[in-house]
């Protein structure tokens, strides 16, 4: 069988319909940015997002990368550096000078307004990802409808539902991935150039990013016939490496990707184990069809691609998607995960394919995506972590990030638990006592207050 990728007719930018389209998913978008921000959280649970926090306060305030000590690890120069990601703290920079001057207005603590205003960036990038869910679905050939239910299934029946409210590196990363899918689906020479630079700023947001080189690489290759242009994304892959390997030697004077303290996480053993429960263990870091239901349609969507003259479309698609999914079963992850987390860069494609599923589907992709949300949902009134730490304090944690837990111990089941205990907590808190404390903090005067 010849693997064809069919081109647009016409190009999007000569169609005034097409246009319209685009204008359309944009505005899709926005919406869905602010039902996310009517549920924006108060500030930052965990390491990880506070430690690239601490880079971008740094960066506003210092203009250096240095943390606190207890942010990161000593550097060769003896300050402490973040061991996280470079790219979401500088993305971020904007939003932190605005919550640090807020703070100063209002006088609160500096790292509660950065916080508080940083977590509106993960929510504009998962809110723009959805909006390229329903463009690359309508460039794939499915009917607007379609695209615009696969866009909802994305924002509301998967983790980025979660992962929108979190300052973690992968909200950045599954939008500069599906940046680099819609481009390199294109029918222009000018996107498939363009893809080369979504994908040098992916390895620089994650270094798993370097999966889509070679994945790219080959389908431009394949598409266009032409070795100067399917070479884009693979040179993106060598320039964020090379500024990323740089920005490890600037701060730890070694080219190493992860510090010396990861790189035992690298692992052939229970390689089998993560590979398939990232698909279908209910337990931290797997679990993509408990969690994201959405997406078992992309199997429909994938053969009617297949069958349309598409097959080197949905191959892309499924080239990154097992790129990833192999990359992550050769780590140990261990961490507070919701979720299938470090496939959530894999979504934004898998959601597109859901939607060519439509017509007589449509409302079986409306159903998954309910289901979806019902399994997500406890993150909108609660931190997901609150689960984990109520492990914690039960001597309970080991079994808790267990990837293979029993379905009734899972975070889908206990987190909704956890959830209404720290709601019924809220609600049993003396508010007036708490604003009076933080009015003696900060030596505010307080009115006392009549009824009207």
């Amino acid at each position: 069988m010849e693997l064809k990728s069919r081109p647009l007719d016409p190009p999007e930018g000569t169609c005034p319909k097409r246009r319209q389209l685009w204008a359309a998913w944009w505005m899709l978008g926005v919406g869905i940015a602010l039902l996310y921000l009517a549920f924006l959280k108060p500030g930052i649970w965990g390491f990880d997002g506070n430690s690239m926090l601490q880079v971008s306060m740094s960066l506003v305030t210092e203009q250096n990368f240095t943390v606190p000590d207890d942010m990161g690890i000593v550097g060769c120069d003896g300050r402490g550096y973040s061991t996280r990601y470079p790219l979401l703290s500088v993305v971020a920079m904007p939003f932190v000078a605005v919550g640090l001057k807020l703070a100063g207005v209002f006088d609160i603590p500096p790292l509660y307004g950065a916080a508080f205003c940083a977590l509106i960036l993960p929510v504009v990038l998962t809110a723009g990802t959805a909006a390229l869910v329903a463009m690359m679905a309508t460039r794939l050939g499915s009917h607007p409808q379609d695209a615009y239910m696969a866009a909802l299934s994305f924002a509301f029946g998967t983790v980025a539902l979660v992962y929108s409210r979190e300052f973690f590196a992968e909200p950045l990363l599954a939008f500069l991935v599906a940046a680099s899918l819609y481009c390199v689906l294109g029918n222009t020479r000018w996107e498939a150039a363009l893809s080369g630079v979504w994908v040098g700023l992916a390895v620089l947001g994650k270094p798993s990013a370097v999966v889509l080189g070679p994945t790219l690489s080959l389908y431009l290759l394949l598409k266009w016939r032409s070795l100067r242009l399917a070479v884009a994304p693979s040179v993106g892959v060598f320039a964020g490496a090379v500024l990323y390997l740089t920005y490890n030697y600037v701060r730890f004077c070694s080219f190493a990707v992860f510090p010396e303290e990861q790189n035992s996480r690298f692992s052939f053993e229970g390689v089998a184990e993560r590979l398939v429960g990232m698909i279908l263990a209910p337990g931290a870091g797997g679990g993509l069809l408990w969690y994201c239901p959405p997406v078992l349609l992309a199997i429909w969507g994938f053969g009617k691609l297949w069958r349309s003259q598409r097959a080197l479309d949905a191959l892309a698609i499924l080239g990154i998607f097992l790129g990833y999914l192999f990359l992550h079963a050769f780590w140990q992850f261990r961490g507070w995960n919701w979720g299938p987390r470090f496939l959530m860069p894999v979504l934004p494609g898998l959601c597109a394919l859901a939607a060519l599923a439509g017509g007589r589907r449509r409302r079986l992709l409306f159903g998954l995506m309910l289901l979806g949300f019902v399994a997500n949902a406890p993150s909108l009134i609660s931190f997901y972590q609150r689960y984990f730490a109520e492990a914690a304090d039960m001597g309970k944690l080991s079994q808790a990030l267990d990837l293979w837990i029993p379905l009734g111990d899972s975070p889908l089941i206990g987190a909704w638990g956890a959830a209404l205990r720290q709601v019924a907590a809220a609600w049993s808190l003396d508010i007036t006592q708490l604003v009076q404390q933080v009015a003696n903090r900060h030596q505010w005067e307080i009115s006392p207050v009549r009824n009207c």
